[in-house]
């Protein structure tokens, strides 16, 4: 990842889609079909709004575990809220 980017969004511009990705496996293994994640309707809910919250705030304490700043981490986590989020 950039430097840039990362210092703008930090683990969670990626780790929010692995997350989402990871959801989606696992809907699929407990439903036995494919149920997409990425559907407007599914975007737009307040499951999916709480779940991306939810995966920025838990990159963001990875971050600061790691050794980040909390308040650049907790910056970075709004940010990728916000652009996973609209």
């Amino acid at each position: 990842m950039e430097p840039d980017r990362w210092a703008e969004y930090g683990p969670g511009a990626v780790g929010v889609g692995w997350d989402m990705g990871l959801l989606g496996l696992a809907r699929h293994v407990e439903l036995g079909i494919a149920t997409p994640l990425e559907t407007p309707e599914w975007s737009a809910s307040d499951e999916a709004k709480a779940f991306i919250a939810g995966s920025s705030e838990l990159w963001a304490e990875a971050a600061i575990a790691s050794g980040d700043d909390p308040d650049a981490a907790a910056a970075a986590a709004a940010r990728t809220t916000a652009a996973y989020t609209g």
